[in-house]
């Protein structure tokens, strides 16, 4: 997942870099149910679209990389993951992959005017993530589905403000109900080659110490 950006930013920024002669434009947004776009994203999209210059829209599954350096991380490090998406998959999507198409659609021919739904190779479910994650790094780690209000009590506690906490509730809520058990074909699209898997980003993060205790001994 990557976070929302200010749409009308989007549009400003848009409009001020054809202005200043950039003839390509890649976006980096979101997939929506279906691999269309998530509907928060739509004026960006457009403002895109509409720019005047080449442009490429990137629409990615959740990043593998919400899992050793953003929204789960933290969970996964206190030993449980609890999220409500049920027994709902996603086919994580590796971060490096989405920066490869963007690089090739900015310097390369080929890519103006095309949309990339961007995914990893095979859908999985969150406890078999959380699992994968778990025996790669040595850490007990245990996955607990949790219903809507109570993820979103959760995450409030923790600070996090309740217009963002109820978006983040809902995206995953989707999950729950299908909407990332599909294999985007936009790294083969783009690159020609097939997506990275989880279980290599896995090996590598745990390599990395990516879930490695801290100093407290954690």
């Amino acid at each position: 997942m990557n976070e929302s950006v200010d749409q009308d930013a989007v549009a400003e920024f848009a409009r001020a870099a054809v202005a200043a002669g950039v003839r390509r434009l890649v976006l980096l947004a979101a997939r929506g149910v279906d691999g269309a776009p998530q509907p928060a994203q739509e004026p960006a999209e457009r403002a895109v679209r509409e720019s005047g210059a080449e442009w490429t829209i990137l629409r990615p599954a959740w990043f593998a990389q919400n899992f050793s350096e953003d929204f789960f991380h933290g969970p996964l490090m206190a030993g449980e993951l609890a999220l409500p998406t049920g027994e709902g998959r996603e086919a994580f999507v590796d971060a490096a992959d989405i920066a490869d198409v963007a690089v090739a659609a900015l310097t390369g021919a080929g890519h103006a005017g095309e949309i990339y739904e961007l995914s990893g190779p095979e859908p999985l479910p969150f406890r078999t993530a959380a699992k994968m994650i778990a025996e790669a790094s040595g850490r007990e780690i245990r996955y607990t589905p949790l219903e809507v209000p109570e993820f979103t009590a959760l995450v409030e506690s923790q600070g996090v403000p309740p217009a963002f906490a109820a978006m983040l509730a809902g995206l995953l809520a989707d999950l729950r109900e299908g909407a990332g058990d599909r294999v985007g074909d936009g790294v083969r699209r783009a690159l020609g080659r097939e997506p990275r898997p989880f279980a290599e980003y896995v090996k590598e993060a745990a390599a990395a110490g990516a879930w490695a205790p801290d100093q407290r001994g954690r």
